[in-house]
Protein backbone atom coordinates (compact mmCIF):
# COMPACT_ATOMS: atom_id res chain seq x y z
CA UNK A 1 0.00 0.00 0.00
CA UNK A 2 1.48 3.36 -1.01
CA UNK A 3 2.11 6.22 1.37
CA UNK A 4 -0.36 8.37 -0.56
CA UNK A 5 -3.14 5.83 -0.13
CA UNK A 6 -2.42 5.52 3.61
CA UNK A 7 -2.61 9.29 4.20
CA UNK A 8 -5.79 9.75 2.15
CA UNK A 9 -7.46 6.78 3.79
CA UNK A 10 -6.76 8.25 7.24
CA UNK A 11 -8.18 11.66 6.28
CA UNK A 12 -11.32 10.16 4.80
CA UNK A 13 -11.94 8.03 7.92
CA UNK A 14 -11.87 11.19 10.06
CA UNK A 15 -14.11 13.04 7.62
CA UNK A 16 -16.84 10.37 7.76
CA UNK A 17 -16.80 9.96 11.57
CA UNK A 18 -20.57 9.90 12.72
CA UNK A 19 -19.74 11.97 15.82
CA UNK A 20 -18.90 15.06 13.70
CA UNK A 21 -21.51 17.60 12.65
CA UNK A 22 -22.68 17.53 9.00
CA UNK A 23 -20.92 20.84 8.22
CA UNK A 24 -17.70 19.64 9.77
CA UNK A 25 -17.91 16.41 7.83
CA UNK A 26 -18.37 18.30 4.55
CA UNK A 27 -15.39 20.53 5.37
CA UNK A 28 -13.15 17.58 6.19
CA UNK A 29 -14.23 15.74 3.05
CA UNK A 30 -13.31 18.79 0.97
CA UNK A 31 -9.96 19.11 2.77
CA UNK A 32 -9.27 15.42 2.20
CA UNK A 33 -10.04 15.74 -1.50
CA UNK A 34 -7.78 18.81 -1.75
CA UNK A 35 -4.97 16.97 0.03
CA UNK A 36 -5.31 14.05 -2.37
CA UNK A 37 -4.99 16.37 -5.36
CA UNK A 38 -1.95 18.14 -3.88
CA UNK A 39 -0.25 14.85 -3.03
CA UNK A 40 -0.92 13.47 -6.50
CA UNK A 41 0.57 16.59 -8.06
CA UNK A 42 3.56 16.38 -5.76
CA UNK A 43 4.34 12.86 -6.85
CA UNK A 44 3.78 13.54 -10.57
CA UNK A 45 5.79 16.75 -10.81
CA UNK A 46 9.33 15.26 -10.67
CA UNK A 47 8.48 12.93 -13.54
CA UNK A 48 6.92 15.80 -15.47
CA UNK A 49 9.96 17.97 -14.83
CA UNK A 50 12.20 15.26 -16.20
CA UNK A 51 10.29 15.38 -19.46
CA UNK A 52 10.51 19.15 -19.82
CA UNK A 53 13.34 21.57 -20.18
CA UNK A 54 16.88 21.01 -21.49
CA UNK A 55 18.11 17.45 -21.23
CA UNK A 56 15.09 15.73 -19.75
CA UNK A 57 13.04 12.86 -21.04
CA UNK A 58 13.95 9.81 -23.01
CA UNK A 59 16.22 9.15 -25.93
CA UNK A 60 18.87 7.62 -23.70
CA UNK A 61 20.21 11.02 -22.69
CA UNK A 62 22.41 11.04 -19.59
CA UNK A 63 21.04 12.99 -16.64
CA UNK A 64 24.17 15.13 -16.35
CA UNK A 65 25.68 17.29 -19.06
CA UNK A 66 27.90 15.37 -21.45
CA UNK A 67 31.36 16.79 -22.14
CA UNK A 68 31.97 16.27 -25.84
CA UNK A 69 35.08 16.53 -28.05
CA UNK A 70 35.26 16.21 -31.84
CA UNK A 71 38.46 14.89 -33.41
CA UNK A 72 39.38 14.04 -36.95
CA UNK A 73 39.80 15.36 -40.46
CA UNK A 74 37.87 17.66 -42.80
CA UNK A 75 34.71 15.59 -42.45
CA UNK A 76 34.86 16.06 -38.68
CA UNK A 77 35.58 19.77 -39.10
CA UNK A 78 32.60 20.33 -41.37
CA UNK A 79 34.38 21.27 -44.59
CA UNK A 80 31.93 21.64 -47.44
CA UNK A 81 29.10 23.09 -45.39
CA UNK A 82 30.22 26.72 -45.47
CA UNK A 83 29.74 29.09 -42.49
CA UNK A 84 33.36 28.51 -41.50
CA UNK A 85 34.69 29.59 -38.14
CA UNK A 86 38.16 29.47 -39.69
CA UNK A 87 39.66 28.52 -43.05
CA UNK A 88 42.80 26.97 -41.62
CA UNK A 89 41.00 23.80 -40.59
CA UNK A 90 37.65 24.57 -42.26
CA UNK A 91 35.74 24.22 -39.02
CA UNK A 92 32.09 24.92 -39.80
CA UNK A 93 29.19 25.94 -37.60
CA UNK A 94 27.12 23.56 -39.75
CA UNK A 95 29.35 20.52 -39.26
CA UNK A 96 28.08 17.55 -37.27
CA UNK A 97 29.91 18.49 -34.03
CA UNK A 98 28.07 21.84 -33.93
CA UNK A 99 24.74 20.13 -34.60
CA UNK A 100 25.34 17.64 -31.80
CA UNK A 101 26.48 20.46 -29.52
CA UNK A 102 23.03 22.01 -29.96
CA UNK A 103 21.42 18.93 -28.41
CA UNK A 104 20.20 18.90 -24.85
CA UNK A 105 22.73 18.12 -22.12
CA UNK A 106 25.69 18.07 -24.54
CA UNK A 107 28.52 20.58 -24.34
CA UNK A 108 31.19 20.70 -27.04
CA UNK A 109 34.31 21.42 -24.99
CA UNK A 110 36.97 20.77 -27.64
CA UNK A 111 36.96 20.65 -31.43
CA UNK A 112 40.51 20.25 -32.71
CA UNK A 113 39.33 18.44 -35.88
CA UNK A 114 41.16 19.84 -38.88
CA UNK A 115 41.14 19.47 -42.63
CA UNK A 116 43.91 17.20 -43.87
CA UNK A 117 44.55 15.47 -40.54
CA UNK A 118 45.78 11.87 -40.62
CA UNK A 119 45.54 9.42 -37.73
CA UNK A 120 49.16 10.21 -36.78
CA UNK A 121 48.41 13.93 -36.67
CA UNK A 122 45.29 13.33 -34.60
CA UNK A 123 47.32 11.37 -32.06
CA UNK A 124 50.14 13.91 -32.12
CA UNK A 125 48.27 17.20 -31.99
CA UNK A 126 44.54 16.72 -31.38
CA UNK A 127 44.20 14.17 -28.59
CA UNK A 128 46.15 16.34 -26.16
CA UNK A 129 43.66 19.17 -26.61
CA UNK A 130 40.74 17.31 -25.06
CA UNK A 131 40.01 17.40 -21.35
CA UNK A 132 40.78 14.27 -19.36
CA UNK A 133 37.20 14.39 -18.01
CA UNK A 134 35.62 14.27 -21.47
CA UNK A 135 32.80 11.71 -21.62
CA UNK A 136 32.09 11.54 -25.38
CA UNK A 137 34.50 11.75 -28.30
CA UNK A 138 33.67 11.50 -31.99
CA UNK A 139 36.35 10.60 -34.50
CA UNK A 140 36.32 10.68 -38.29
CA UNK A 141 39.71 9.62 -39.63
CA UNK A 142 41.44 7.38 -42.12
CA UNK A 143 40.62 9.14 -45.37
CA UNK A 144 43.84 11.12 -45.41
CA UNK A 145 45.87 8.06 -44.50
CA UNK A 146 44.74 6.42 -47.73
CA UNK A 147 45.38 9.58 -49.76
CA UNK A 148 41.87 10.96 -50.23
CA UNK A 149 43.13 14.34 -51.42
CA UNK A 150 45.53 12.83 -53.94
CA UNK A 151 42.90 10.46 -55.29
CA UNK A 152 40.26 13.12 -55.96
CA UNK A 153 42.83 15.52 -57.39
CA UNK A 154 44.43 13.03 -59.78
CA UNK A 155 41.19 11.30 -60.73
CA UNK A 156 38.68 14.16 -60.97
CA UNK A 157 40.42 17.56 -60.96
CA UNK A 158 43.82 17.49 -62.70
CA UNK A 159 43.07 14.17 -64.30
CA UNK A 160 46.00 11.84 -64.84
CA UNK A 161 45.12 8.23 -65.56
CA UNK A 162 48.50 6.97 -64.40
CA UNK A 163 48.62 9.03 -61.22
CA UNK A 164 44.97 8.35 -60.45
CA UNK A 165 45.37 4.59 -60.65
CA UNK A 166 48.58 4.72 -58.60
CA UNK A 167 46.83 6.73 -55.88
CA UNK A 168 43.87 4.34 -55.76
CA UNK A 169 46.17 1.32 -55.63
CA UNK A 170 48.24 2.81 -52.80
CA UNK A 171 45.17 3.47 -50.70
CA UNK A 172 43.73 0.03 -51.35
CA UNK A 173 47.04 -1.58 -50.41
CA UNK A 174 47.14 0.24 -47.06
CA UNK A 175 43.64 -1.01 -46.30
CA UNK A 176 44.26 -4.58 -47.48
CA UNK A 177 47.44 -4.89 -45.42
CA UNK A 178 45.60 -4.16 -42.17
CA UNK A 179 47.74 -1.08 -41.53
CA UNK A 180 44.80 1.31 -41.67
CA UNK A 181 42.90 -0.82 -39.14
CA UNK A 182 45.89 -0.73 -36.80
CA UNK A 183 46.14 3.04 -37.10
CA UNK A 184 42.49 3.50 -36.17
CA UNK A 185 42.90 1.18 -33.19
CA UNK A 186 45.93 3.17 -32.04
CA UNK A 187 44.05 6.46 -32.39
CA UNK A 188 41.14 5.24 -30.29
CA UNK A 189 43.56 3.87 -27.70
CA UNK A 190 45.27 7.26 -27.47
CA UNK A 191 41.91 8.94 -26.91
CA UNK A 192 40.97 6.47 -24.18
CA UNK A 193 44.33 6.97 -22.48
CA UNK A 194 43.78 10.72 -22.47
CA UNK A 195 40.11 10.54 -21.41
CA UNK A 196 39.49 7.20 -19.66
CA UNK A 197 35.78 7.90 -19.07
CA UNK A 198 35.05 8.70 -22.69
CA UNK A 199 32.79 6.72 -24.96
CA UNK A 200 34.46 6.95 -28.37
CA UNK A 201 32.28 7.02 -31.48
CA UNK A 202 34.10 6.46 -34.78
CA UNK A 203 32.40 7.27 -38.07
CA UNK A 204 32.92 6.00 -41.57
CA UNK A 205 32.61 7.92 -44.83
CA UNK A 206 29.87 8.12 -47.46
CA UNK A 207 30.34 6.72 -50.93
CA UNK A 208 30.92 9.84 -53.04
CA UNK A 209 29.03 8.87 -56.19
CA UNK A 210 25.69 7.36 -57.04
CA UNK A 211 25.94 3.85 -58.58
CA UNK A 212 24.61 5.27 -61.85
CA UNK A 213 27.55 7.65 -62.29
CA UNK A 214 29.76 6.50 -65.18
CA UNK A 215 32.57 9.02 -64.67
CA UNK A 216 35.92 7.29 -64.94
CA UNK A 217 37.06 5.82 -61.60
CA UNK A 218 33.93 6.98 -59.74
CA UNK A 219 32.90 3.44 -58.90
CA UNK A 220 36.50 2.46 -58.12
CA UNK A 221 36.54 5.20 -55.50
CA UNK A 222 33.17 4.02 -54.16
CA UNK A 223 34.48 0.47 -53.80
CA UNK A 224 37.60 1.77 -52.08
CA UNK A 225 35.43 3.77 -49.67
CA UNK A 226 33.46 0.67 -48.69
CA UNK A 227 36.69 -1.24 -48.03
CA UNK A 228 38.03 1.71 -46.05
CA UNK A 229 34.91 1.82 -43.91
CA UNK A 230 35.22 -1.89 -43.13
CA UNK A 231 38.82 -1.36 -42.00
CA UNK A 232 37.84 1.63 -39.86
CA UNK A 233 35.03 -0.38 -38.28
CA UNK A 234 37.38 -3.25 -37.44
CA UNK A 235 39.90 -0.88 -35.89
CA UNK A 236 37.26 0.95 -33.87
CA UNK A 237 35.61 -2.19 -32.53
CA UNK A 238 38.97 -3.75 -31.64
CA UNK A 239 39.70 -0.72 -29.46
CA UNK A 240 36.30 -0.77 -27.76
CA UNK A 241 34.78 2.13 -29.68
CA UNK A 242 31.37 2.39 -31.34
CA UNK A 243 31.29 2.51 -35.13
CA UNK A 244 28.82 4.60 -37.11
CA UNK A 245 28.16 3.64 -40.72
CA UNK A 246 26.93 6.48 -42.94
CA UNK A 247 26.90 4.71 -46.31
CA UNK A 248 23.27 3.65 -45.98
CA UNK A 249 22.13 7.08 -44.81
CA UNK A 250 23.76 8.74 -47.83
CA UNK A 251 22.41 6.22 -50.35
CA UNK A 252 20.50 8.12 -53.01
CA UNK A 253 22.22 11.38 -52.08
CA UNK A 254 25.67 11.01 -53.62
CA UNK A 255 27.13 13.03 -56.46
CA UNK A 256 24.93 12.42 -59.49
CA UNK A 257 21.69 12.14 -57.52
CA UNK A 258 18.75 14.53 -57.76
CA UNK A 259 19.33 15.56 -54.14
CA UNK A 260 23.07 15.34 -53.43
CA UNK A 261 24.43 15.62 -49.91
CA UNK A 262 27.99 15.70 -51.24
CA UNK A 263 29.48 18.60 -53.17
CA UNK A 264 30.86 17.86 -56.62
CA UNK A 265 34.00 19.64 -57.77
CA UNK A 266 33.58 23.31 -58.70
CA UNK A 267 36.25 25.88 -59.49
CA UNK A 268 33.93 28.43 -57.90
CA UNK A 269 34.11 26.67 -54.52
CA UNK A 270 37.20 24.49 -54.50
CA UNK A 271 37.25 23.86 -50.75
CA UNK A 272 33.82 22.21 -50.79
CA UNK A 273 34.49 19.60 -53.47
CA UNK A 274 33.93 15.96 -52.49
CA UNK A 275 32.80 16.91 -48.97
CA UNK A 276 29.28 16.81 -47.51
CA UNK A 277 27.07 19.87 -47.72
CA UNK A 278 24.95 21.09 -44.82
CA UNK A 279 22.32 18.38 -45.43
CA UNK A 280 25.04 15.76 -45.43
CA UNK A 281 26.26 16.83 -42.02
CA UNK A 282 22.71 16.68 -40.69
CA UNK A 283 22.68 13.05 -41.84
CA UNK A 284 26.01 12.47 -40.10
CA UNK A 285 24.70 13.97 -36.86
CA UNK A 286 21.55 11.86 -37.00
CA UNK A 287 23.54 8.65 -37.39
CA UNK A 288 25.90 9.59 -34.56
CA UNK A 289 22.95 10.27 -32.26
CA UNK A 290 21.81 6.69 -32.76
CA UNK A 291 25.12 5.48 -31.32
CA UNK A 292 25.38 8.11 -28.62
Amino acid sequence: MSAIFTRNDRALRHATDPVLSPARRVLLVLLAMLAAVILAMGVASPASAAGNGKGGGGGGKPSASTSYAALGDSYAAGQGAGSYLNTTCYVSSKGYPALIDADRKITLTARPACSGASTAEIIGSQVGQIATTTTRVTLTAGGNDVGFGTVVEDCFVFVSETDCQAAIDAGNALVASGELTSRVTATVAAIKTRAPQAVVIVTGYPRLFEPSVTRAHAQDVNAGTTALNAAIRDGAVAAGARFVDVETAFAGHGIGSSSPWINDWSWLNVSAGFHPNASGYVAYANQIRLAW
